[in-house]
């Protein structure tokens, strides 16, 4: 009986430092946390580097010197991503910072001392990256995040757009819903609205129904702000717009 209640224990204890290792830190970008799975989308055309940023705050009272590690967990072939931080910027083939960065207990590390490029290439598709914030004395206190970037071209083939109509969302500014009207003059495979926040991750998704002409999206659940929605075909971007939430 001793023994199982010791395991209980350890196990238990183990469990509490590891949320606590994972509290430590935490990510935020123009004022919001980020959330453990962040969607960021990448023109496949565009030569320039699509930007991710973070900025690590300390939620300790202790100075951690904090590194980063990116791991590529599934990558699109032919594309290409790096990271910067601690004022150095790594090339494509290095997964660790070779720099740390001290940050003080309740400060931050400054809104652009880590950044994620990524280029496309002219490739398509979802390149999943996490990179981990930890402090380089205890790598037991960390943070992580998953980038899944998807690279998709802006709209889809010009005849099949021609058959398909959407108007602007409205009202808009929105406050508890919106409505989008719509008609498919050809037959696809599937169609969807998303909603994303000014950090890039999806916070809302429906499947558009393609026997009916009008979309009404309940959004009662989302804070007042700025949103882009998307009309996506087929897996392919038809058009992005705003959407001010009230």
């Amino acid at each position: 009986m001793m023994k199982k209640l010791l395991i209980f224990f350890i196990a238990a204890f183990l469990s509490v430092a590891y949320v606590n290792g994972q509290s430590e830190l935490e990510l935020q970008w123009d004022g919001k946390v980020l959330n453990d799975t962040v969607y960021v989308w990448v023109d496949p055309y565009l030569t320039d580097a699509t930007i991710f940023h973070a900025e690590v705050f300390n939620k300790t009272d202790n100075i951690l010197n904090v590194k980063v590690l990116r791991t590529n967990i599934d990558v699109v072939e032919g594309s290409v991503n790096s990271f910067c931080w601690a004022s150095q910027c790594y090339p494509p083939f290095l997964d660790e910072s070779g720099d740390y960065q001290p940050i003080i207990g309740g400060e931050s590390s400054g809104e652009n001392n880590f950044y994620a490029e990524f280029v496309a290439n002219e490739t398509f598709g979802i390149s999943i990256v996490k990179y981990k914030f930890f402090d380089k004395d205890n790598p037991d206190i960390y943070k992580e995040v998953v980038v899944k970037y998807w690279s998709s071209p802006e709209a889809i083939e010009e005849e099949i757009a021609n058959l398909i109509s959407f108007s602007n969302a409205y009202p808009n500014p929105a406050i508890n819903k919106f409505n989008i009207d719509y008609n498919f003059d050809t037959n696809i495979n599937k169609a969807s609205l998303k909603i994303v926040n000014l950090l890039g991750s999806v916070v809302k998704e429906v499947e558009i129904d393609q026997n009916s002409n009008k979309l009404s999206m309940d959004i009662s659940n989302l804070d007042s702000g700025v949103y882009f929605y998307s009309i996506v075909v087929d897996n392919q971007i038809l058009q992005t717009k705003k959407l001010v939430i009230r």
